[in-house]
């Protein structure tokens, strides 16, 4: 059995056990996925077109992943008047696991296998050198990390020492975008890290946005 589903503007042919990306939608991980704009229904030599949706059918599915797809280069020019612009976009995405197809009469197609999360991937805490992953912290990106280095801040324990204005200092003088970031809570977070204390490190971060409390 397979369907023809509607969603984010765009038609996709569905069957029972394979992952599609879609526009991206507003959900959770590993949460359940209900289809209802299902424009068609196949099931051997038997096809329901919906007027537009076929009555009943749904489409069920886990959600996998979120993510970007492929960038899209733009580039624009006028002739004669010294303009270039170049701009890319990445538009996001939402993988879905199709479990099951219902065609709205009491058939059902599932999916001979259960969906496969991923497991989110982890930076280490921990990197050569005997320097500690600074960029673990919310807020905190490769650049970032880089400067606080150079400034002698490597490790959790120094940044759990270090003074929020040292640091906000520190990011001005090196310029650009840096001076923009807001360590307030960087000293926290490398203390919960430096004393191994990953589960309230956890929940400080979930309620952080770039580093700052929602």
């Amino acid at each position: 059995m397979y369907a023809v589903i509607k969603t984010g503007g765009k038609q996709f042919r569905v069957v029972a056990g394979e992952k599609i990306k879609i526009e991206q939608i507003a959900a959770d991980v590993g949460q359940e996925v209900v289809i209802d704009q299902v424009l068609a229904v196949g099931n051997g030599s038997e096809l329901m077109l919906g007027t537009p949706l076929v009555s009943g059918a749904t489409v069920t599915a886990t959600l996998l992943s979120h993510g970007l797809f492929d960038k899209v280069h733009i580039f624009k020019m006028r002739r004669r008047k010294h303009y270039q612009k170049r701009q890319g976009h990445r538009q996001g995405y939402t993988e879905l696991f199709i479990a099951a197809i219902t065609d709205g009469k009491g058939g059902v197609s599932k999916a001979a296998t259960a969906a496969v999360i991923p497991a989110p991937k982890a930076l280490a805490a921990t990197s050569k050198g005997g320097k500690d992953n600074l960029e673990v912290i919310e807020g905190i990106g490769p650049k970032i990390a880089k400067v606080l280095v150079e400034g002698g801040i490597a490790t959790f324990a120094q940044l759990a020492a270090a003074k929020a204005d040292d640091i906000t200092a520190m990011l001005k003088a090196s310029g650009g975008r840096f001076s923009l970031a807001n360590p307030a809570s960087w000293a926290e977070q490398a203390a919960l890290l430096r004393d191994g204390k990953m589960a309230e490190f956890k929940a400080l971060t979930d309620a952080l946005v770039g580093g700052v409390k929602k």
